[in-house]
């Protein structure tokens, strides 16, 4: 396991700061063995900012790939996550509402003094994550039940 690395969101956004980790498995305590992590690595780049009307930011982006179980076949394909969101800090509760208000799909936060950027990889990781992991159309696999012939005859084939 990492060092796991904890931010001023306020100062890191203010001083313009970025931080490149590069987390493992075992660094996630919430994902699940049906989202293994391909070769083991997920990149994350953490970027604090100023917007140009004055709102401290931290924008966080995700390479990586995981290894998932479609629930239609049961068959195991690669998802590629490429995510980047931007989050806007608030310093106060009621501001996060303000925000709300001016700016549409905007991500909110509340300033904090100790965030854990692993934890917050980690949450952003899992709200990328399909709910229902499936292959693309018609890219599944017919499941085979071990030991069963795929001629079958069927059994009201005499009837008339």
């Amino acid at each position: 396991m990492i060092k796991r690395p904890i931010i001023d969101t306020l100062e890191f956004a203010h001083k313009g700061q970025h931080q490149t980790l590069q987390l493992r498995s075992e660094d996630f305590s919430r994902l699940t063995e049906e989202s293994m992590i391909v070769n083991d690595t997920v990149q994350a780049n953490v970027t604090g900012g100023i917007q140009e009307d004055g709102k401290p930011f931290v924008d966080i982006e995700i390479l990586s790939a995981l290894q998932q179980t479609c629930q239609r076949c049961l068959g195991l394909f690669d998802l590629q996550i490429n995510s980047r969101s931007r989050f806007i800090i608030a310093s106060r509760e009621d501001q996060l509402v303000e925000i709300a208000h001016e700016e549409q799909d905007v991500n909110t936060i509340i300033a904090e003094k100790e965030l854990d950027l692993v934890s917050f990889v980690e949450d952003e990781l899992l709200l990328v994550l399909p709910m229902v992991p499936l292959h693309q159309d018609g890219e599944c696999e017919s499941p085979q039940i071990p030991g069963e012939s795929t001629n079958l005859i069927s059994p009201f084939k005499g009837l008339r």
